[in-house]
């Protein structure tokens, strides 16, 4: 009969002990590694609220964190808060650095527009409105001699200001909007035409 071998304590000079403790070293590392890439953060700024062209970004933005895989898309601590944007980004939404461009690279008008209705509800600042002039009749006559027609179509709304009417209808007030100089003529002669500006949302303002 065969006598039983005692089983023998591995030794250091082991070589299987020192593939397993390189193993489970590499293991940790590699844990330590995915665990404080999958917390890092970087800084970007998303808008407070509706940033239009010319508007600056300072006192409109604020700091928040991102996954740095998507940081570079965005508009980063450090940068010139002085600039403007290019096109509308909406409250909580992150600043593209695509969208953002020096105040004097805007080709845009400001101008005030009165509410000559009750403003409907799409109309806030960001959105994108037409511009309707509905003239008054001739005296005399039951109806305009030329019909109600666009003067600004596609125009970005900058601001918004309402008024409430003492028998508390509100929704009046004015709206500053954003055009191109090609339509400035035709606004400024129906806003001192006879009749009223009216501010329509486009669809999916």
């Amino acid at each position: 009969m065969g006598i039983a071998r005692r089983m023998r304590r591995p030794s250091w000079r082991d070589p299987r002990l020192g593939i397993g403790l390189v193993l489970v070293a590499g293991s940790v590392a590699l844990g330590s590694w995915a665990v404080g890439t999958a917390s890092a953060t970087v800084p970007v700024y998303a808008a407070t609220r509706a940033l239009t062209p010319g508007v600056e970004l300072r006192d409109a933005v604020a700091l928040v964190e991102v996954t740095p895989r998507v940081a570079d898309a965005y508009l980063g601590a450090g940068a010139d808060l002085g600039a403007t944007v290019d096109r509308v980004v909406l409250p909580g939404e992150l600043v593209p650095v695509s969208a953002v461009v020096a105040a004097d690279e805007v080709a845009l008008r400001s101008i005030v527009i009165p509410a000559g209705a009750r403003l409907p509800d799409g109309v806030r600042a960001g959105a994108r409105v037409d511009l309707w002039f509905n003239p008054d009749p001739p005296s005399g006559a039951s109806t305009p001699a030329t019909p109600a027609h666009i003067v600004a179509g596609d125009v970005v709304v900058q601001s918004v200001v309402e008024e409430q009417s003492v028998l508390g209808g509100g929704g009046f007030g004015s709206v500053q909007v954003l055009v191109g100089d090609e339509v400035l003529p035709a606004l400024l002669q129906a806003m001192s035409a006879d009749g009223s500006l009216v501010v329509v949302p486009r669809g999916g303002a």
